[in-house]
C-alpha cells in the first residue's frame, strides 16, 4: 500500500475530487481498492446486497466482519475504506497531543474499514475499525487509532473496534459455509431447481436439512450432495436465509425462509 500510504495535499485534494470517498450506495468509491495495493494476506471483492455494488475489503477479518454486517438488514448501506479529511485528523491529532503522520510533504490519510449506515432519518453512522490482536501490540498502530477515533468523534460517528475475538464463532462458521460453496458460475436452470427442491423439502419441516437433500438426490438420481450444494448457493445468492446465530449444522428444513427466486449473480471472489 506504499502508494496510497503518503500522499502530499494536492494528491489528497484530486483523489477526493476523482471521487474517491464520496458517494452512498451503488455511487460510492472507496478510498482504496484492492488491486492498488500488495497485500501479504489475502483481499477479497464481494458483493455487498445492502449497497448492490463490489466492496473491497483487505484482509479475511474484514470480509468476516463485513459478511456480518451485510447479513444485518437495520443496515441501510456500507462503505468500506472510508476516508477522513485531512484537515480533521490534523486538527484531532494535535488537541491529542499525538503526533500526526507524515513524511516530508506526505500526509498519511486515516480511513475506517467499514463505516455503517442506519436509517436514514435518524442519520445514525457507526464505523468499524477491524485489527488482529496482535497489531495492537505496536504503540503507533495505537496512536492511529487514536486518532481515528477522536476524528469520529469530531463527525458525530459512533466508533468500534473489532478484533477476531468478536467474531461470533457460529455466525463466522455460518457465513463461511454458505459463502464457502458460492458457484460464480450458475447454470440457466439453477432457480427453478432451487424451487423444485424447495417445494419437496418444505413440507418436512422437523427434517434435518442434509438428510433431507440427501433423500432428494436418492430419490431424483444424483450424486449425493449435490442437492446440498444447491442449498448452500441459494443462501450465498439471499433466496433463502436462516438464523445464522444457529449452526448451519443443526438446521432443519423448517428453518428456512423463502425470499425470492430472483438471483443476483454479481460475483464474490477471493483475490490471493
Amino acid at each position: 500500500m506504499k502508494k496510497l500510504e503518503w500522499l502530499t495535499k494536492e494528491e489528497i485534494k484530486k483523489r477526493f475530487e476523482s471521487g474517491r470517498g464520496v458517494g452512498r450506495g451503488l455511487t460510492y468509491q472507496p478510498w482504496i481498492r484492492i488491486q492498488e495495493i500488495s497485500s501479504d494476506g489475502t483481499s477479497y471483492r464481494a458483493l455487498s446486497h445492502t449497497s448492490g455494488r463490489v466492496v473491497h475489503l483487505l484482509s479475511k477479518l474484514e470480509f468476516l466482519a463485513f459478511s456480518l454486517c451485510d447479513w444485518n438488514e437495520s443496515i441501510t448501506d456500507i462503505r468500506e475504506q472510508y476516508p477522513f479529511d485531512l484537515e480533521t485528523s490534523l486538527t484531532v491529532a494535535e488537541e491529542a497531543g499525538i503526533k500526526h503522520p507524515k513524511k516530508g510533504n506526505k500526509f498519511h490519510i486515516f480511513t475506517t474499514d467499514l463505516l455503517l449506515s442506519y436509517d436514514s432519518l435518524e442519520n445514525r453512522r457507526t464505523a468499524v475499525q477491524v485489527k488482529y490482536i496482535e497489531d495492537l501490540m505496536n504503540k503507533e498502530t495505537v496512536a492511529k487509532l487514536e486518532i481515528e477515533r477522536r476524528c469520529c468523534l469530531a463527525k458525530g460517528i459512533e466508533w468500534k473496534l473489532i478484533t477476531e475475538l468478536d467474531i461470533p464463532h457460529i455466525q463466522q462458521a455460518n457465513v463461511d459455509w454458505m459463502l464457502g460453496g458460492k458457484n460464480l458460475h450458475l447454470e440457466k436452470s439453477f432457480e427453478s431447481q432451487v424451487m423444485d427442491l424447495w417445494y419437496e423439502i418444505k413440507d418436512t419441516p422437523e427434517l434435518k436439512l442434509a438428510k433431507a437433500c440427501a433423500l432428494y438426490d436418492r430419490r431424483h438420481g444424483q450424486p449425493t450432495g449435490n442437492s446440498l450444494m444447491l442449498i448452500r448457493n441459494a443462501f450465498a445468492y439471499r433466496i433463502f436465509v436462516f438464523d445464522i446465530s444457529q449452526p448451519y449444522q443443526n438446521l432443519n428444513c423448517g428453518d428456512l425462509i423463502s425470499v425470492s427466486d430472483n438471483v443476483n449473480t454479481g460475483g464474490l471472489y477471493a483475490v490471493g
